[in-house]
């Protein structure tokens, strides 16, 4: 228990001025995944417990590898209306959808100590198509948000219940975002904005964590993510406004270009409790709840040039349920938020805002056991919601609906030797 409250000592203690809004658009691992990202306290998921939970590898038994992957990941979004999941389904096969690998982990034991090294994807998102389109107006926005953490993790039992665990991550972030806004004001004039701006940026991540066996169906699990450690960003900005008139042939062009800014890296801490329950040997439930840090700050050094993000602390949930229907085969499902933590965007402030959209969450999938050696699964998760984005349409910023919906398929692979 001096653990846990120490935890929550340095998380409120954090006092920061993230590339994050929703935090669990993307699930990690496979059992995890499974039960809707409740991993805190989960132990077997080689894959995804360094990141939920490093203290949880040091109960592995031998060496373990696993894998997760979104084979098919579609992002349906829409600007300036409201879209149900109904509509949304039907779209599924239609559009843009993408391979994306989630994560994967290997452990190997050494004495008294565990270690591992794991690759995931926490973080992606991306859009291209119309804000707004009439016949005197048509207005784009194309973007990725991507990253990409890499990190050794060490755990190790420090009583015959409990173990402690931590992980370093190097993480990379890439950010490209490009906006259109043509406007004809008359059959003659219009005018045509540009801008575009890519980020690039490389941190430094820690998750401390502690387990607790409490008994043979209890366990507790509480990780630590305190807030990244700047290595080094850059940024690139270029704004274009166009005037045309084709009565005159006149051609009047501002440009702005400001190549290699300095950024600043923040990614939000988070502290996470979870727990598990197996209440015979055929079932498990899994509950996680995490608070996610508060944090405002300019993307920029050069704070002229930068925007300002805030971020609301909030609270995630999310619980799963593991049934083995026979020996070899096991179902798995869960629900979970994944909640914005931008607040609503203010429509008299003219600049850019952050999107809000909150989201709910559910995931399900089954697992083959071969030889008592090797895992096999195979299903998916959905998050989706509704909300409000700051966007430039019409020569200004406004304020317009944002619905979006993600769909992912998963499988996974874990081998235990």
């Amino acid at each position: 228990m001096f653990l846990i409250a120490l935890f929550s000592g340095l998380l409120l203690g954090l006092n920061s001025w993230s590339a994050f809004s929703n935090y669990n658009s993307i699930l990690l691992g496979d059992q995890a995944a499974g039960l809707a990202g409740a991993a805190t306290a989960l132990v077997g998921d080689t894959s995804s417990a360094a990141f939920y939970n490093p203290a949880t590898l040091a109960r592995l038994n031998g060496a373990s590898f696993s894998a997760a992957v979104g084979i098919y990941k579609k992002f349906d979004t829409k600007y300036g209306a409201e879209d149900d999941f109904s509509k949304a389904s039907l779209r599924v096969n239609q559009g843009f959808f993408r391979s994306l690998p989630a994560s994967t982990g290997n452990v190997v034991r050494l004495g008294e100590f565990v270690l591992g090294l794991s690759i995931l994807v926490p973080d992606y998102d991306s859009f291209k198509g119309d804000l707004y389109k009439k016949d005197n107006n048509v207005s784009n926005l194309t973007y990725i948000d991507e990253s990409l953490w890499v990190g050794p993790s060490v755990s190790r039992e420090i009583s015959p219940t409990e173990s402690i665990g931590i992980t370093a991550y190097y993480t990379a972030r890439n950010f490209t975002q490009s906006n259109t806004d043509l406007v004809y004001e008359s059959t003659t004039t219009a005018t045509l904005y540009s801008k575009e701006k890519t980020i690039t940026e490389n941190a430094l991540v820690f998750v401390l964590g502690y387990f607790n066996q409490i008994n043979d169906r209890w366990g507790l699990g509480v990780s630590l993510r305190p807030k990244a450690m700047r290595v080094a960003g850059v940024a690139t900005l270029f704004e274009s406004n166009t005037q045309i008139d084709t009565t005159t042939n006149l051609l009047s062009v501002q440009n702005r270009n400001d190549p290699d800014k300095a950024t600043r890296v923040v990614i939000p801490g988070k502290i996470s409790v979870g727990a598990t329950f197996r209440p015979d040997s055929a079932s498990l439930f899994s509950w996680d709840v995490s608070l996610h840090e508060g944090i405002s700050y300019i993307d920029l050094e050069d704070e002229q040039l930068g925007r300002n993000i805030n971020h609301r602390a909030i609270y995630n949930f999310s619980m799963g349920y593991e049934r083995a229907l026979v020996e070899w085969l096991r179902l798995r499902m869960g629900f979970f938020t994944n909640f914005s933590s931008h607040k609503e965007p203010d429509v008299d402030l003219a600049q850019q805002q952050e999107d809000k959209v909150d989201m709910m969450g559910f995931s399900a999938n089954v697992v083959f056991i071969a030889g008592k050696r090797i895992g096999y699964t195979f299903g998916g998760y959905y998050t989706g919601g509704t909300g409000r984005s700051s966007q430039y349409i019409q020569k200004k910023y406004d304020v317009v609906a944002k619905t979006q919906h993600i769909f992912t398929m998963l499988v996974g692979t874990a081998f235990y030797y």
